[in-house]
């Protein structure tokens, strides 16, 4: 096998394998599953998983490959962008009505752009084949080079300058600043239904020999500065459009052997938050959900152990079984897969969890001089900076869920409350009511923004469930088994939102209880109060890059 220091090192974001060097490798690592099959089938328009369980990674792979003939595209919104749409609305130009219009017009956009990327070849010039959509992309887009969202925005924006300079030369009067606004309203909507249709009319001209799918991903993450309330408000307006062009626009373009559709990647909570139209029927007829989670009897045929067995067995120079790289690197050779065991009752068992874990290993193995094994040592998932670092990665991701909800000030100042169970990594529903008495005395010293989970312990504890950091464990009725739940592995389409039993048993997440600072009991309630502040300062240091503007209560 080959020496740790060979190795590749995995990324935690898929978008890194867009690149050239990095696409063999992805190729070579990436585990094929049904779901691929299932994310052509026509009628999916959402791809769905929680947060690190490959969504971004499937949607590469089917850029990077073309799979089974399909031109595939994955487009990112970023934090600025979503700032500068909003700011429309913020601007009195637009009404929250008017975000699904924003979105057509901007997805067609980007699909037209992308279908002439994809399609366009050396005979297209002289064919003309694409002429329509070339000059309706041309009219909309000054610089054909720019981002596609990119582009799309500042076809809007520059619209919305075009209407204010207008409005100001007509009115020019004090006080008339209310009906100029509405009549840039008007403009921007006129604008954008001409957008639309412009752009519908050439995509339905185009006689296309490949499927397209534009993969739009990004919107899981709500940036500071813009409210919850706002927020869910433009990306409702996205899921409408995405449905409402997947399901009246794309079907009813005819004489095209080639279809075009949307695929949005979402997290399951977020879409549950949007409360689209019908949802449950879009949950089961037009969603593909991407579920990683196994049990330690079954874990050695689950799809999560092969992922992480491939990781290993396609890096090397000879053919290799994925679960006999894995036991050589980890278990010594043995297939009983202690430490694959151990990796699932620490991590939340997604597919990030398991690159994360092997990046650390190979680092600190390297750091300490053993980049030259072909092996791990026995104790490279267990020893103190090994189970720190992890650690403090699983409380980023709870951190990176939690950002949807309330800012990175209010995660830090909530997960404070688990230094008031007293070091208890198992404890009934009354010891959690009993550490929130505690934690909300101290609370109403802090400024929480996000405080709907300050109402009642059952709201915080639902909150914690939905992390991941808190889960439940019953027994069956003759004591012989126990249940244990998890946010991550009890959602499902038909159970989309998971609720906690307060009856049953609750317990840590074994993996993220250093980064929490559980395993020492405070002294008393006094010391706890006295020092409100002292919640985890060396890991707490995310926040070195400046705090952003707070948002208000979800």
């Amino acid at each position: 096998m080959k020496e740790i220091r060979h190795l590749e090192r995995p990324h935690n974001d898929a978008l890194n394998y867009k690149h050239r060097k990095e696409k063999e490798l992805f190729n070579k690592i990436f585990l094929r599953t049904v779901e691929l099959d299932e994310i052509i089938r026509p009628s999916t328009y959402f791809l769905m998983g929680e947060k690190g369980s490959g969504k971004t990674a499937y949607a590469v792979y089917m850029e990077n490959n073309q799979y089974k003939e399909h031109r595939c595209q994955v487009t990112t919104m970023t934090e600025t962008q979503y700032s500068r749409f909003i700011q429309l609305k913020r601007s009195g130009k637009l009404n929250y009505s008017d975000y699904a219009n924003i979105w057509r017009s901007m997805l067609l956009f980007i699909v037209a752009r992308m279908i002439l990327a994809n399609s366009q070849g050396f005979f297209t010039s002289f064919t003309g084949k694409y002429k329509q959509i070339e000059k309706s992309i041309k009219s909309w887009s000054h610089n054909a080079m720019n981002p596609e969202i990119e582009t799309a925005f500042n076809a809007i924006l520059r619209e919305t300058e075009v209407a204010e300079i207008k409005n100001s030369q007509i009115g020019g009067v004090k006080g008339e600043q209310t009906k100029e606004s509405s009549a840039a309203g008007v403009s921007i909507r006129h604008h954008l239904l001409n957008c639309e249709n412009d752009f519908k009319e050439a995509i339905a001209s185009l006689n296309l020999s490949r499927n397209q799918i534009l993969f739009f991903d990004g919107i899981d993450y709500r940036p500071e500065s813009i409210s919850y309330s706002e927020y869910l408000q433009c990306i409702k307006g996205l899921g409408e459009a995405v449905w409402q062009l997947n399901s009246e626009f794309f079907p009813s373009v005819r004489d095209s052997k080639g279809r075009i559709k949307i695929v949005l990647l979402v997290r399951p909570d977020v879409f549950h938050a949007l409360n689209l139209y019908n949802s449950n029927s879009r949950f089961q007829d037009n969603t593909v959900f991407l579920e990683w989670s196994t049990t330690e009897k079954e874990c050695s045929g689950s799809k999560l152990f092969e992922m992480a067995g491939r990781y290993f067995s396609s890096q090397q120079p000879f053919a290799s079984k994925p679960s006999e790289a894995w036991a050589h690197y980890y278990e010594g050779g043995r297939s009983e897969s202690h430490v694959f065991k151990r990796l699932l009752r620490h991590s939340f068992q997604k597919p990030r969890d398991v690159l994360t874990f092997i990046r650390i290993t190979m680092a600190h193995a390297i750091k300490s001089g053993r980049g030259s094994m072909d092996a791990f040592a026995a104790d490279s998932a267990t020893s103190h900076a090994f189970s720190r670092e992890y650690s403090d990665y699983l409380l980023g991701e709870a951190k990176n869920y939690a950002a949807f909800y309330m800012t990175q000030d209010d995660f830090y100042k909530y997960v404070k409350f688990f230094q008031f169970l007293n070091g208890k990594h198992t404890f009934d529903f009354a010891t959690f009511e009993a550490a929130y008495v505690k934690f909300k005395a101290w609370a109403n010293g802090e400024a929480f923004d996000a405080t709907a989970y300050l109402r009642d312990p059952p709201s915080l504890l639902q909150l914690f469930y939905d992390m991941n950091i808190v889960g439940f464990h019953e027994e069956a009725e003759d004591g012989s088994e126990r249940f244990v739940h998890w946010s991550y592995r009890d959602r499902s389409l038909n159970n989309i939102a998971p609720k906690v039993k307060s009856e049953a048993m609750l317990t840590l997440n074994a993996g993220i209880s250093k980064a929490l600072e559980i395993g020492k009991a405070l002294q008393s309630k006094a010391q706890a109060e006295a020092k409100p502040r002292q919640f985890n300062p060396k890991r707490t240091r995310r926040r070195r890059n400046g705090r952003r503007n707070k948002a208000p209560t979800p």
